[in-house]
C-alpha cells in the first residue's frame, strides 16, 4: 500500500504539468494580422495540449486546453475581433469521421488583448 501511494504522488506531478515552457513546447501556427497560436504540452502521459494566441510582442492569451488526438482550436478574425473556436471530430458508430464540430467559442478584443502587455 506504501508503494502504491509513493508512485502515485511521484505520477501526480508528471500528469498535472500545466505550464507555458519552452520544454512544453511543441508547434506555432501562424495566422493573419502577424498572429500566431502556440501550442503547448500539458501533460506527459497524453494528448493533453494548451493554445495560445500571440503576437510574439505584447500579448499571450490562454485560448484553452484541447486533446490533439480529437480537435483543437482555431481562430477567426473579423476587424477588431478574435473569435476562438474549439472543434473536436464527429464520431458516429464508434467511427471518426473528417466533419467537425464547434464545441465552444470565445470573443476577444485585439486592441484590448495589445493593452495586457504580458507576454
Amino acid at each position: 500500500m506504501q508503494k502504491t501511494a509513493y508512485y502515485l504522488l511521484i505520477l501526480f506531478p508528471l500528469t498535472a504539468c500545466n505550464f507555458k515552457s519552452k520544454r512544453d513546447y511543441k508547434y506555432t501556427i501562424a495566422k493573419d494580422n502577424h498572429l500566431y497560436i502556440e501550442i503547448y504540452r500539458t501533460s506527459v502521459l497524453n494528448s493533453s495540449v494548451a493554445a495560445y494566441l500571440t503576437d510574439s510582442l505584447t500579448f499571450s492569451q490562454n485560448l484553452g486546453q484541447y486533446d490533439d488526438e480529437k480537435g483543437y482550436i482555431d481562430c477567426i478574425f473579423r476587424n477588431d475581433s478574435v473569435i476562438a473556436q474549439r472543434k473536436e471530430y464527429v464520431v458516429e458508430n464508434g467511427k471518426q469521421l473528417d466533419t467537425m464540430k464547434t464545441i465552444n467559442f470565445k470573443a476577444y478584443s485585439l486592441k484590448k488583448l495589445k493593452q495586457l502587455n504580458n507576454f
